[in-house]
């Protein structure tokens, strides 16, 4: 029996995790089967055990993995900016999600923050470690008197936004989709004085 290369190994499970993360967004944990996840990823339902012991463990690590994938894309290229500019960026950036209707580009946080709160106490801290090391990565970028103020500033701001786009979301019409995230983000302008 051919035994497969750790890269070849990695390379899977990426696909995998992909996989899950298009299904999960676009149907919710309990829909998105593994089966349908193995057939989206092009692979057999036998395979999956190799990579993952459960699909609760596939659906975390899918979570983790997409907040991280979509704090990349949010900050990328904006690293030269000035604070003020780079602040208005991602605010721009993340409410600007609103308007992808199939949800490809959804940061996790805004559809499945609720599936953290019911999880378990070891994935729920393994989802705060992670995403606090996101947050402290920016929060220099923060107005504060100090680390703590700047960190505390980051984390409501990125509240408020996954909060915003949550209920945006939820609008019935363009318009008031619009009305919210214009206010959400005169407001996080104001209180970071952008």
């Amino acid at each position: 029996m051919a035994r497969y290369s750790t890269q070849h190994k990695q390379q899977t499970r990426a696909r995998i995790l992909d996989a899950a993360d298009r299904l999960i967004k676009g149907r919710g944990i309990e829909a998105a089967t593994v089966q349908d996840v193995m057939r989206e990823a092009g692979l057999t339902v036998g395979g999956f055990y190799a990579h993952f012991p459960s699909k609760e463990a596939l659906a975390q690590e899918t979570l983790i993995a997409g907040v991280e994938r979509s704090f990349s894309e949010l900050t990328a290229g904006l690293e030269d900016l000035d604070d003020r500019a780079f602040l208005r960026a991602i605010i721009r950036r993340y409410l600007r999600q609103v308007e992808d209707a199939d949800l490809a580009s959804a940061c996790p946080m805004t559809l499945l923050l609720p599936e953290v709160a019911r999880a378990d106490d070891a994935f729920r801290m393994a989802f705060a470690t992670r995403t606090a090391r996101l947050i402290t990565g920016v929060a220099p970028r923060f107005p504060g008197e100090d680390e703590h103020a700047k960190r505390e500033t980051a984390v409501a701001t990125f509240a408020a936004l996954a909060g915003a786009v949550s209920f945006a979301r939820a609008a019935a019409t363009p318009r008031a989709r619009r009305r919210i995230t214009e206010a959400t983000e005169r407001l996080l302008a104001d209180a970071l004085h952008l």
